[in-house]
């Protein structure tokens, strides 16, 4: 860190971090990898502006991801606002003085919350995430005045509408514009363990576009690397897997969907055996799924408790049969769905486990898909229009039966 005769404490900056902070442009936008620095970066620029009398509107979509800009502003003008010099408040996250000049963070997950704010520079953190009509429709306008700066700066969430403003400011040859793109490793602040610990548990897209950098396609394959991982050995032979933990992963289905059961050996990493059907009464699918349970000696039953699924949960939990096998409901929604097929995807790219080839089942792997939300930038996952994804959550429900937290669970007692 760097003391100036006014105890503003900046950082000292990496190379990547000198060349935006030294542009002059008055539109910057700012690419980097996770941990890259661009936050701590763009806090400096905050603070240099603060002490030119200028007015500073930091943005980010919750006010969680203003907390590092915030609280790297704080620290770098502690003792100013330890003296009084500067007045800061925490709850509306202002730090003023007395000239009028303000660094103020707040959130901008809807782009009206920023309507009536007035500034001379005008941060848009973690910009892929951000209704693009916040700097279209409001920072824009707002900057017009007085022909204040701007600055965005993200990490890709695939070709959106940041990816967009990325490609004007590349294309720019006027100097208004600036873009810059660097990589996590272009960090040299950020340690080897560090980085190792961010990226243990990514897939290669994950890799590419967070540590990388890198704009993906908006929409493509969720699933690599299949032919490696379907060599499971087909037989029916449940006495090879005494004594290990057997778990079977069941996706519910009646008229137009499908039911799908995957059944999984956890200690061989491998799928066992599948089933697929409809148009049958729940009964008989309870019955069906019993059956298969009791054969295999099933210990843990990971079933989508949506809609339907509960009733017939209900009824499997008081069936004598599986007395003393664990029922682990699964509720999908938008915010689980993402990390259950995510971990079956990092699975498949790993090589981790060997599933029963079947045309029906391969094909629905190779067919699904990731969308990504213009609006929010977060994926969702599912079958193409037309395409059932029955037997992929089957496996990635039987996948976390296998390896994840027996967590909301309850285990079957006769009675």
């Amino acid at each position: 860190m760097e003391t100036t005769a006014l105890e503003i404490r900046l950082h000292k900056p990496h190379a990547k971090q000198a060349a935006f902070k030294k542009s002059k442009a008055k539109r910057k936008v700012i690419v980097a990898g996770r941990r890259g620095g661009k936050t701590t970066g763009v806090s400096d620029i905050a603070v240099e502006a603060l002490l030119a009398s200028r007015r500073v509107l930091e943005a980010a979509p919750t006010a969680e991801q203003t907390t590092a800009f915030w609280e790297s502003c704080k620290k770098a003008l502690a003792a100013p606002i330890a003296a009084g010099h500067i007045y800061k408040n925490e709850t509306d996250r202002v730090l003023r003085m007395p000239s009028g000049a303000q660094i103020k963070a707040k959130t901008a997950w809807d782009a009206d919350s920023l309507r009536g704010d007035y500034a001379d520079l005008l941060i848009l953190d973690e910009y892929s995430l951000i209704d693009p009509s916040a700097w279209d429709e409001v920072g824009a306008p707002m900057l017009l005045d007085n022909d204040g700066d701007a600055i965005f700066i993200f990490t890709p969430k695939r070709k959106n509408h940041a990816f967009q403003l990325y490609q004007r400011a590349l294309g720019d040859t006027t100097g208004r514009w600036a873009a810059f793109h660097y990589t996590s490793m272009d960090n040299t602040y950020l340690s080897q363990t560090a980085l190792a610990d961010i990226t243990q548990d990514m897939t290669e897209d994950a890799y590419r576009q967070e540590i990388l950098a890198e704009f993906l396609e908006g929409e493509g394959q969720v699933f690599r690397n299949i032919a490696a991982c379907m060599h499971a050995p087909r037989g029916d032979n449940p006495r090879l897997h005494d004594g290990h933990k057997v778990v079977a992963g069941v996706d519910w289905g009646k008229q137009n969907d499908f039911t799908a059961v995957s059944v999984f050996c956890a200690d061989c990493r491998q799928e066992l055996a599948i089933d697929r059907f409809n148009k049958i009464d729940y009964a008989f699918q309870r019955e069906r799924l019993v059956s298969l349970a009791t054969h295999w000696g099933v210990s843990v039953i990971e079933p989508e408790s949506n809609s339907m699924g509960e009733p017939v949960i209900e009824q499997l939990g008081r069936d004598p049969a599986l007395d003393g096998v664990t029922l682990k409901p699964f509720m999908t929604t938008a915010s689980s769905k993402p990390p259950l097929i995510e971990s079956l995807a990092l699975a498949f790219e790993r090589t981790e486990a060997q599933w029963i080839e079947s045309p029906v089942w391969t094909g629905e792997l190779e067919a699904y898909e990731r969308k990504v939300s213009q609006q929010t930038g977060r994926s969702s996952y599912s079958a193409p229009a037309g395409v059932h994804d029955d037997t992929v959550m089957a496996r990635a429900l039987a996948w976390d039966a296998a390896v994840g937290q027996d967590q909301n669970s309850v285990t079957v007692s006769a009675y």
